[in-house]
């Protein structure tokens, strides 16, 4: 970034978005930047010049917006947000460049080009204020002209006719203005004696006089200019008492010295042509070499290219618009692109102005210049990252679809298929959370590279984000050839990338839609190969599916399932069911998991194995996670006052409800507003969504631990949980998977690995737990085996919440009496 000339105000903002742009800003070393609580609380005087402000969307954004147009109106502002603003939201505050960064889309490539364009917008604003300026004295000599105490008069240099006079003419000369114009010059001149010997300095003719309407003589100096007047070139013409003459001259040359130094420091190159396209005139600007300066007079652009070596094109182009404005008498305008012997390339925005000269009735061209590299560039590059992924140089998803839309537009063979292939990296994210994010993103530059090589000149291939990749394969022959790329995707993906001095293997899921059997539009192809590629992770991951009608069903239910799990809560169609659970030493309910059951009002009862993946994948299970804390509380503490003996409920939790931070917070005032004792609620974690965030896990289970609150660890043995993590997890109770019980009294293997993880347990000072128990033999062993609780069908089914009540009295009573 260059951001040599501006200086940054940051609103602060307690996230980690803030945190983010702040050290991107930070490392920018020509950058001065300067955070503040508020931008209510800036004092206009301690800001300094070329200042740009972000700040953040919020309820006050209005304000805020008020407050910089009403202090700093010549700043620029960067409206920063957590979530995407959309054009209506951009409307809505009144925020007339459009100019935000948002946490979805950020990257340091799109701060570098917002915070570019903010330092052009007051590069602009300044330019702008210098125009005004310029602008504001040419205003100032028209007064000068109209309001001046000398005598002044615009003559044609043709006719010799005045033109124009101002209001000290008319006073003096007494004649009303219409009568002064069309005159010519020298009825007010009578003849004056001369000395011939008398030198003239400059333009100033001393010894003159002007005739009054009354016949009065009025000596004076006079002196005479040339100046454009509409298009045209005029005699300015300045009478004045003779006594002044001193003071005259020295302001005639501070006016030449001023327009001279105007055109030797304007920022565009100032040029003048003749009929002939032969330099008459060129700024430092123009040729910044003094030497081809003097020696472009009466040279020609050919002669100037041939010069500095130039294109032939370059002179070429010069002269097709330097005829057109000759001829056509209209201003010409186009773009140049000048590369010199070095490579440097210069873009140029170039003006033909025709002029007209009276006294040659020949033509001039002005020609002006501005540099507009940094535009040029600028464009180049926003046009570039709207078309191509900024990463791995690939096709973005507009580029895909656009050109996925022309295939299937121009496609009319009926005899070959287009082909969509859509795959990401399996366990990308596992890569990124473990070696870094520079280490992934160099994987997926490889990604790219590799994908580069093996497609042809009609092929695309682009990166949609994150992991996503999409192949485009036009005149594919038939199935079994689509099968074959695809396969040599996933062979080539699964070589080893060398990052950074180690090996890294990786597989791909793929999915594959074909046209026009799969679908005639990108955006329905896309759908269906993004389907057939889950469809491959469900099957074992490194492999492709094919889409089938049968994945849209699928696809149908799950979302109907989706929605209606959405209307479920709402509608209060969920249930919590309990199956207790017994203890081996006293034969009596010692606790009970919380199970959740949905009765749909259509379906009926729909079992979990179908709503419970569909509400982890769509996030809805936080939700559900929550009702089913408060609901247990809310029973728990209703048992209580029924006098139900008191035993731990266990519920089960997600691991994405582990990953939120508050989660162990909320678990907490939860317990609380139902007045529910710690030691009564009993958290179940699979040992899986453990090892999905293990440093988490141990953080939460340690505040969890403190409260009082039991937590154990459900289906242990059947992930890939690492024993030095679970040293550290300061849980309760160890739950043995049914999977290790359901033969438990037939399998030897299963025996054994029951034993170990009971054996574990004990050493670990915690209690074990089996689920899945059915008959008399598998509770029989797992008491000896030092199993201290049991749960499953030998004693009972998941009940509802008043049947499992009465099977608690009932039994509890049973037991005493035996």
């Amino acid at each position: 970034m260059s951001l040599k000339q501006i200086t940054i105000y940051i609103e602060e903002f307690d996230h980690d978005f803030y945190n983010r742009i702040l050290r991107d800003i930070t490392n920018i070393e020509t950058c001065n930047v300067h955070s503040f609580h508020s931008i209510l609380d800036i004092k206009p005087g301690t800001i300094q010049e070329s200042a740009v402000f972000l700040f953040w969307n919020d309820a006050t954004v209005l304000e805020k917006q008020k407050f910089i147009f009403e202090q700093f109106p010549e700043s620029p502002y960067i409206l920063l947000s957590i979530a995407p603003l959309s054009p209506s939201e951009l409307a809505r505050a009144a925020h007339p460049t459009f100019l935000h960064l948002s946490e979805p889309s950020y990257t340091v490539s799109i701060l570098d080009l917002v915070l570019n364009f903010a330092e052009r917008l007051i590069e602009d604003m300044n330019r702008s204020i210098a125009y005004d300026k310029i602008r504001e004295k040419v205003i100032v000599l028209q007064n000068v002209f109209e309001e001046s105490l000398d005598i002044l008069m615009q003559i044609d240099p043709g006719t010799k006719q005045i033109i124009n006079a101002n209001k000290q003419a008319v006073v003096v000369l007494e004649y009303p203005l219409e009568e002064i114009v069309g005159k010519e010059f020298s009825f007010f001149m009578p003849p004056v004696e001369v000395d011939e010997d008398e030198e003239f300095q400059g333009n100033l003719i001393e010894s003159t006089a002007l005739k009054t309407k009354s016949g009065h003589l009025i000596p004076t100096e006079s002196s005479f200019r040339l100046f454009p007047v509409n298009g045209k070139m005029a005699i300015w013409a300045t009478f004045r008492d003779i006594t002044e003459r001193k003071r005259s001259q020295e302001q005639v040359k501070n006016q030449k010295a001023f327009y001279e130094f105007i055109l030797d420091n304007l920022d565009s190159d100032i040029a003048v042509l003749n009929s002939n396209f032969q330099y008459e005139y060129t700024n430092p600007v123009f040729l910044s070499n003094k030497d081809i300066r003097k020696w472009i007079f009466k040279k020609t652009d050919e002669e100037l290219a041939a010069r500095l070596d130039l294109p032939n094109d370059f002179h070429e182009k010069r002269k097709k618009y330097l005829e057109i404005a000759t001829k056509e008498n209209e201003i010409v305008q186009f773009e140049e692109l000048i590369q010199d012997s070095n490579d440097k390339v210069t873009y140029l925005l170039r003006k033909y102005i025709p002029i007209d000269d009276t006294e040659t009735d020949q033509k001039r061209i002005i020609s002006f210049g501005v540099d507009i590299t940094e535009r040029k560039l600028s464009e180049e590059r926003i046009t570039y990252l709207a078309y191509y992924d900024a990463l791995t140089g690939l096709s973005n998803r507009t580029l895909f679809i656009d050109h996925a839309n022309q295939a299937l537009k121009n496609h009319k063979s009926t005899e070959t298929l287009l082909a969509f292939y859509f795959f990401d990296i399996d366990n990308f994210k596992f890569i990124n959370d473990s070696l870094g994010h520079t280490k992934g993103d160099i994987l997926l530059q490889m990604v790219g590279a590799r994908l580069k090589r093996v497609m042809t000149e009609v092929d695309t291939v682009a990166r949609f984000g994150g992991d996503e990749f999409a192949i485009l394969k036009v005149d594919v022959p038939n199935k079994s050839a689509a099968a074959e790329f695809a396969q040599k995707i996933l062979d080539i993906l699964s070589q080893p990338f060398h990052i950074m001095g180690r090996d890294l293997f990786t597989t791909i899921s793929m999915g594959i839609a074909l046209s026009p059997n799969d679908g005639i539009s990108s955006s329905e192809l896309l759908k269906n190969s993004d389907m057939a590629m889950y469809k491959a992770k469900e099957l074992g991951r490194n492999n492709y599916k094919f889409y089938t009608n049968e994945l849209i069903l699928r696809s149908e239910k799950r979302l109907y399932i989706e929605n209606s799990l959405r209307k479920a809560i709402q509608n209060e169609e969920l249930l919590l069911f309990f199956q207790p659970k017994i203890s081996t030493m006293t034969n009596q309910v010692c606790g009970a998991e919380a199970l959740i059951r949905w009765k749909h009002p259509e379906r009926g009862w729909v079992p979990p194995v179908e709503f419970i993946p569909v509400a982890e994948d769509s996030g809805i299970i936080e939700r559900i996670g929550d009702w089913v804390l408060e609901e247990a509380c809310r029973l728990k503490k209703a048992w209580k006052e029924e006098n139900l003996p008191t035993f731990p409920v266990s519920i089960n939790v997600s691991g994405k409800q582990l990953a939120r931070a508050n989660w162990s917070h909320r678990v907490q005032s939860t317990i609380l507003q139902y007045d529910i004792n710690p030691e009564e609620i009993e958290l179940e974690l699979t040992e899986s969504s453990i090892m999905e965030n293990p440093e988490k896990s141990i953080e939460a289970f340690e505040y969890l631990s403190g409260l009082g609150i039991k937590v154990s660890i459900d289906d242990f043995g059947t992930g890939y949980s690492s024993l030095s993590y679970l040293k550290k997890i300061n849980a309760d109770v160890l739950k043995i998977d049914r999977s290790f019980v359901i033969d438990l009294e037939l399998n030897e293997d299963d025996r054994a690995i029951c034993k170990a993880i009971i054996n574990m347990a004990h050493s670990l000072g915690m209690e074990v737990i089996a689920e899945g128990v059915e008959n008399h033999a598998q509770r029989d062993l797992l008491h000896d085996l030092g199993c201290h609780m049991i749960q499953g069908y030998l004693y009972s089914k998941p009940l509802p919440a008043l049947e499992f009540v009465e099977f608690v009295k009932k039994f509890n009573e049973s037991a005493q009496t035996k």
